[in-house]
């Protein structure tokens, strides 16, 4: 588990399905991901059940939860695809959520964790061309744009950060966790 001044991003749960399935079902929220919503409640719960990326590198996407309220605001987190050694941040919250600064805050907690306890040496985040909002994220983190690949015909803007950077002091004010 980890926390911000606001929130804590912890392992998914069963009981989060219901509202990943709402997530995953928001036209705006899913605009720029590339991925298809889940078919059913029960496939998410399948979903969380199966997630390998906890047990296999310690780490993933976590729920973000607002510690004032409780609320299941979305899900940041790192994940590494295989079979490239990248290690990917990735954050997607419902729209009531957005344009308050938690994920920025929610993805600089993640970025800490990756550099910190699980020894990651650079992290890099994905952005779809056309997601300004992201692309605004990624660049109050610190990272900086490295290339534009193509995938399934999207465009997607890569950009990265690397241990240094990100605890270098002075380097990047007011991004620190």
């Amino acid at each position: 588990m980890l926390t911000s001044p606001r929130l804590t991003l912890r392992e998914f749960r069963i009981g989060d399905a219901a509202q990943l399935y709402d997530l995953y079902h928001d036209a705006d929220v899913m605009r720029y991901t590339g991925e298809q919503p889940f078919p059913s409640v029960r496939a998410v719960e399948d979903f969380i059940d199966a997630y390998p990326y906890y047990r296999e590198h310690g780490f993933g996407r976590w729920a973000v939860i607002e510690k004032s309220s409780g609320d299941f605001l979305g899900f940041c987190g790192l994940r590494r695809d295989n079979p490239t050694p990248e290690v990917d941040l990735g954050f997607r919250f419902f729209r009531r959520y957005w344009a308050k600064g938690f994920a920025t805050e929610a993805a600089r907690t993640a970025l800490a964790a990756g550099f910190d306890e699980f020894g990651l040496n650079e992290i890099i985040g994905r952005s779809m061309r056309e997601n300004l909002a992201s692309t605004s994220v990624l660049h109050k983190l610190g990272m900086t744009f490295r290339e534009a690949t193509e995938d399934g015909g999207l465009l997607w803007l890569i950009y990265v950060i690397d241990r240094n950077t990100f605890k270098s002091p002075g380097a990047l004010p007011g991004i620190r966790p």
